[in-house]
């Protein structure tokens, strides 16, 4: 019974860092593409997956110094692909 709880505690940490990454790297797309009315919002995900202000700050310090790819890998896929992901990112910060 305890092993469980360790391995679903562990699932959800690594799926939360998962989450973290995907709305950072969307929040670096979004910057670059000069979607901003995205940005509030994948800051709002990224933020309720973990993700600490020093990490935020460094895509935006990597987008205003004009990396094209910054610390984050930049996902091709495209604007259907971004609100598939906002939208899971949604659904899965509503379950927590």
């Amino acid at each position: 019974m305890k092993n469980n709880a360790i391995i679903n505690q562990e699932q959800e940490s690594t799926s939360d860092e998962i989450f973290k990454l995907t709305a950072l790297v969307y929040f670096q797309e979004a910057l670059l593409k000069q979607e901003y009315e995205s940005c509030q919002e994948l800051v709002g995900f990224a933020k309720g997956f973990g993700a600490a202000q020093s990490e935020i700050d460094e895509v935006i310090i990597s987008y205003l110094r004009g990396d094209k790819a910054g610390s984050l890998p930049v996902s091709q896929a495209g604007q259907n692909g971004a609100n598939q992901t906002k939208n899971r990112l949604r659904s899965l910060k509503e379950e927590q």
